[in-house]
């Protein structure tokens, strides 16, 4: 067994680079990601985007104490042994730093919007004077309300201040609390990203500073909503979110994952290897890429970091779709609501896609989506705003030269799909409400459950042609019973869809349908119930049983696989294949051992 003395702390809502270094905290190496930033060949005024809870802000700290003059001898204790340190680059706390964070600026007009932008920088320039308090700062009371004024005194002061240095601005999350506003105020969000608007007037004297005093610059944030206010005020920073040397920038790789799970994990107490592990946390936290040229995927680290203090914490497996970070804004109303900001039927269309399983074409990405210029998304700047915001990814089986395809990246994001699907296409129709479902053979734990499939056929059967679902496919059969099921969910009922299980020898699989019947009670039983579907062509061109046969046989099998997972060891299973030909049930049967 792991000695847990030896575990390192885990860095779970912790963005403080000094203390990964000095903390016993576990800590994934970025810093050659530096190199990169540091060759003449990338633009001193670069924007990385990434999603929320992907690592950014840990990677402005580091950043920081790299470049930051104030940190100059901590050097060796910060990055001795890291990959940068071998390199011995001379531009190390050769800069004076002034560091911002914008992610908790908020506000419901103009006003306190303003009044929280004006704090955030208050905050920074307050940082920067304890790190150098022999710099002297003193605006007048005019200049403390103006975000743009306020930044150009401490610019004039810093020109006074500093005997040749140069200044290194870092803005982090530059674009937090415009993402948060346009969902629900979008004519707000407009104000303040137009032309005369606070932004625009900011990164004016920020682009104005690089004229004398200001040698770099290093930019944050999650989507490109908000780069028409810098690259009309700041026009000279560029977008390096998709170059293929920064796909892995801040986020988790498969072998960062491989040294950071046994330095946080006693794995020998939870009995699962370090392999099976990752194995189980790719479907749920991996398959994000930022770069059609880059063919590694990543893991969001924040997820990976939580799911692991959480078992580690319990001293056993839990399953990762169970184990999301509550820090994470992603569900399925805000999705609801960017759908909204598209033009009209965009929405059903990307649903459509999500049905049937597809992915989605785009030339290239929209990388000024300027809501001051059009009233709605069109199709390219909606999925690139799906794209930025991490519901979707960039395949990275994508050829270089042929556009982008872009894929949900993972069983997560998946669900929120499910969710937003439900919403919009079957929980707000009547068609879908007025319908019915059997459960009485359900809830009286009978074996043959033939009324409920036959349900399942008058239902499916009245939501297609009430157009509800215009189509059918797998994944439509299964969401549209999942969502009905769910509806009538009580004390004594309770349905899961693509439950995530723990095979012996298979590692984890994902249930189709997992209903429990009388929870927690001495008759508790669960309904474990794979599906299949095919065409009704597909059903009547067989010119043989022989293929149906087959297709039972494989479904009632993986049935069974199912229902020997740990996570039923010692209750109540039955286990059920169940084909569909359109919306019609052709076979309903029980997995029995023999």
């Amino acid at each position: 067994m792991t000695d847990k003395a030896s575990l390192l702390n885990n860095p779970y809502g912790q963005s403080s680079f000094c203390n990964f270094r000095t903390d016993d905290t576990a800590y994934a190496d970025k810093t050659g990601f530096i190199a990169k930033l540091d060759k003449k060949s990338t633009s001193r005024y670069p924007v990385l985007l990434r999603p929320r809870l992907f690592g950014k802000s840990t990677f402005v700290m580091m950043l920081k104490c790299f470049y930051d003059i104030s940190y100059r001898d901590r050097y060796d204790e910060l990055f001795s042994g890291t990959h940068i340190y071998s390199l011995n680059l001379p531009a190390h706390n050769t800069y004076h730093v002034i560091d911002f964070d914008f992610s908790k600026i908020s506000g419901n007009d103009t006003c306190s919007l303003v009044n929280s932008f004006v704090v955030a920088l208050n905050r920074g320039i307050g940082n920067f004077r304890k790190r150098y308090p022999d710099f002297v700062f003193s605006p007048r009371e005019k200049e403390q309300n103006n975000p743009a004024d306020l930044f150009t005194t401490f610019l004039t002061a810093y020109e006074q201040y500093s005997s040749g240095e140069k200044l290194y601005v870092m803005i982090d999350e530059y674009d937090n609390f415009a993402n948060n506003l346009l969902p629900r105020d979008i004519q707000l969000f407009k104000t303040i990203t137009s032309a005369g608007g606070f932004l625009k007037d900011f990164y004016a004297t920020v682009k104005d500073g690089t004229k004398d005093c200001i040698a770099k610059t290093f930019i944050t944030g999650v989507s490109s909503v908000s780069l028409d206010s810098l690259t009309t005020g700041f026009n000279i920073s560029l977008n390096i979110t998709s170059e293929k040397d920064f796909n892995d920038y801040a986020d988790f790789t498969e072998s960062e994952l491989r040294v950071l799970v046994p330095n946080l994990v006693d794995t020998d107490r939870i009995g699962i290897c370090t392999d099976e592990l990752i194995s189980c946390m790719k479907p749920v936290y991996d398959g994000y890429c930022f770069s059609q040229y880059a063919k590694q995927t990543v893991f969001n680290s924040s997820m990976c970091l939580y799911y692991l203090y959480k078992i580690q914490s319990a001293g056993k497996f839990l399953a990762p779709e169970n184990c999301l970070d509550p820090a994470s804004d992603h569900d399925g109303s805000k999705l609801q609501k960017i759908f909204q900001i598209a033009e009209i039927g965009l929405a059903d269309k990307i649903l459509d896609s999500y049905l049937g399983s597809e992915k989605f074409y785009l030339k290239k990405l929209s990388e000024n989506l300027d809501l001051n210029k059009t009233s709605r998304y069109n199709r390219d700047q909606l999925l690139s705003t799906l794209f930025y915001l991490g519901y979707l990814t960039i395949d990275a089986d994508t050829p270089d030269d042929d556009g982008l395809i872009l894929k949900i990246p993972n069983l997560y994001m998946s669900k929120l799909f499910a969710i937003c699907t439900m919403d919009l296409r079957l929980k707000s129709k009547t068609a879908f409400t007025d319908s019915a479902l059997d459960i009485t053979s359900l809830l009286n734990l009978n074996d043959d459950i033939t009324p409920f499939a036959n349900s399942c056929t008058k239902f499916l059967s009245f939501i297609i042609s009430n157009q509800v679902l215009p189509h059918m496919s797998e994944m439509a059969l299964n969401l549209a019973l999942y969502a009905k099921l769910e509806s009538l969910t009580d004390d004594n009922f309770s349905v899961e869809m693509q439950k995530s299980l723990m095979v012996t020898c298979s590692g984890e699989m994902f249930a189709d349908l997992v209903i429990t019947v009388n929870r927690g009670r001495s008759n508790e039983c669960i309904y474990l119930i794979e599906l299949k579907y095919i065409t009704k062509t597909e059903a009547s061109e067989k010119k043989s049983e022989a293929g149906l046969i087959r297709l039972r046989n494989k479904t009632l099998e993986q049935a069974g696989t199912y229902s020997s997972a740990l996570n039923f060891n010692g209750r109540q299973i039955k286990a059920y294949a169940m084909i569909f030909a359109g919306p019609e049930c052709i076979f309903c049967q029980q997995y029995r051992r023999h």
